[in-house]
């Protein structure tokens, strides 16, 4: 955690309740290259935290880290906070003008003070289709 701690802080990410449990990684040679959490607010879940170390970025762990954690999603509606929406686009989050409270909350509280222009967004993950 304290690498993770460390990348949240440097990068400006949501650095609240940070437990170990939210977070998946991407280790190469022992080493954690990339990270993200399901963060939950009450009943509402959020995608974030969503970090790759420097000298690893242009090779695509950002997005093997979003579908991972999309695809461990809790919920149907994935929640995310972003001032890069159009990063989040192509994976099928759209922006929304009236998230749940919590997610509102959350960006008065942290996002504000870390990172102005922060959006909201949701993607609908399609409902499990039962087994023939």
């Amino acid at each position: 955690m304290p690498l993770i701690e460390e990348c949240v802080r440097r990068f400006r990410l949501d650095d609240e309740d940070l437990r170990p449990e939210q977070f998946v990684v991407v280790r190469e040679d022992d080493r954690i290259v990339a990270f993200g959490r399901i963060r939950p607010h009450g009943a509402v879940y959020e995608l974030g935290c969503v970090g790759v170390l420097e000298q690893e970025r242009g090779r695509g762990l950002g997005a093997l880290v979003v579908r991972e954690l999309v695809d461990r999603f809790p919920a149907r509606e994935v929640y995310l906070t972003s001032d890069a929406p159009g990063y989040f686009e192509r994976f099928g989050f759209q922006q929304i003008q009236n998230a749940p409270a919590e997610i509102v909350a959350k960006i008065v509280r942290v996002c504000d003070r870390l990172r102005p222009g922060t959006v909201a967004m949701v993607l609908h993950r399609p409902t499990a289709r039962p087994s023939p």
